[in-house]
Parts: structure tokens; C-alpha cells; sequence
């Protein structure tokens, strides 16, 4: 098999299994939410111009977040790529420029790290033979010490900027201002729904955010 270049994984899981797991608070509107998450990062990926592969609850082996994930970098591996970036769909934040920049990076030998403001990670760029699924499935991932982790176990490697991700309501309300620009559902769910968030004091008010935006209140 030749040698192929880099490729891109997205390792997620689909839109309902998401909105069980993430904290947004937001009812039967939460999969509307995560279904918006993912669809903007395959927009965002189908700007770069490599090959995607993505990996859901449905194709994952393992029985960890480690197992799955390792397992999951191996098959795309075993195709043949030398080089691989792996995302995930909770960062919203990312750009194709982001991207663009981890693959040149890799295309010169140097790995990425895209450190999140957790003390996680949004990306891995990773050479494949600096890949070894043993080591990265006992990585201490979903938890805020997996980016020091990373960086001791790759020192010769690039930071990527760092970025925030989305797991709680609390996230989605501290992003509003972006995110209402980045994903049009929000706007829906979080302003105009009466009753896709339960508790609603922890709703922005709608008068306030319409006239930030230039449009006049429902009458």
C-alpha cells in the first residue's frame, strides 16, 4: 500500500447520543443543539480539502473513551495515512485556518497539541509512527490533566491556539454573543423557545439581545 498524507478523523458520537451526554439543560431542544455542533465542524472540515473519516458510537470498539478512540485513529492508520488530525465536535471556536495550519505542520514532521481552556484538548495531529494505540488508550481522557499528558508524551511537538468547548449550559450562556453568530439554532432555542430551556432565570432576556442585534422584538 502506498503511503498516503494526512487525514482528518472525526470521533464523535451522533447528535441524540450527544445531547444524553452533554449537560445543556436544554430538554428535547439539547440533540438540536448538538445536531447544529456537528454539522458547522463537518462544514468546517469539508473546507480543508482532505480526506474525512468519521467515527461514531455505532463503529467504536473499546469499552473506554481511550479504547475507542485508539482504535478508532488505528483504522485510518492501517489505510495508509502517515499523518492524522483528530477533532472532535464540541468546539466551535475552530476554523479551517486552525486546521490548515496543524496539517502544515504535520507536513514538515512536527506533531500538534490544540490545548482547550480546561486543561483538555480540541485537536491531535499526530505522525504515525509517533502513534502507539496502547499508550493513547491509558491517556487520562475527558479530564483536565489529559493536555500535560499529551505534552510529555510528545515533546517535539506545535501548540495549537487555545480554544474553548461546549459541555454545559453554563458554556453555552458564557458564549452567547459568539455563538449566535456561529449557530443560527441557538438563537431559536435560547431566545425565542418558551420552552426548549427549563429554568429559564438563566435565559438571556429577548428584548435585550433583539435590540443588540439590530432587530426589533416579536410583537
Amino acid at each position: 500500500m502506498q503511503p498516503q498524507p494526512t487525514a482528518i478523523l472525526l470521533f464523535s458520537r451522533t447528535a441524540s447520543a450527544e445531547a444524553e451526554y452533554k449537560s445543556f439543560g436544554a430538554g428535547s431542544g439539547g440533540s438540536r443543539i448538538t445536531d447544529a455542533l456537528i454539522t458547522r465542524t463537518e462544514l468546517t472540515l469539508q473546507k480543508i480539502g482532505l480526506p474525512v473519516f468519521r467515527s461514531d458510537e455505532h463503529s467504536q470498539i473499546g469499552d473506554s473513551f481511550g479504547e475507542r478512540l485508539a482504535n478508532a485513529m488505528a483504522r485510518v492508520y492501517d489505510q495508509g495515512y502517515e499523518r492524522l488530525l483528530v477533532v472532535g465536535n464540541d468546539c466551535p471556536s475552530v476554523s479551517a485556518s486552525h486546521l490548515r495550519a496543524a496539517a502544515r505542520q504535520l507536513s514538515i514532521g512536527q506533531n500538534v497539541v490544540g490545548p482547550d481552556r480546561r486543561g483538555g484538548v480540541w485537536l491531535i495531529g499526530l505522525q504515525r509512527g509517533d502513534f502507539n494505540a496502547d499508550t493513547f488508550a491509558q491517556l487520562p481522557w475527558e479530564s483536565h490533566e489529559l493536555y500535560q499528558y499529551l505534552a510529555d508524551l510528545l515533546p517535539s511537538r506545535t501548540d495549537a491556539a487555545s480554544l474553548g468547548d461546549l459541555n454545559t449550559f453554563e458554556d453555552l450562556k458564557h458564549n452567547w454573543f459568539f455563538l449566535r453568530r456561529q449557530i443560527a439554532e441557538l438563537f431559536d432555542l435560547m431566545v425565542l423557545s418558551e420552552t426548549a430551556f427549563d429554568g429559564a432565570d438563566l435565559r438571556p432576556e429577548p428584548v435585550a439581545i433583539l435590540r443588540q442585534l439590530g432587530r426589533a422584538p416579536p410583537r
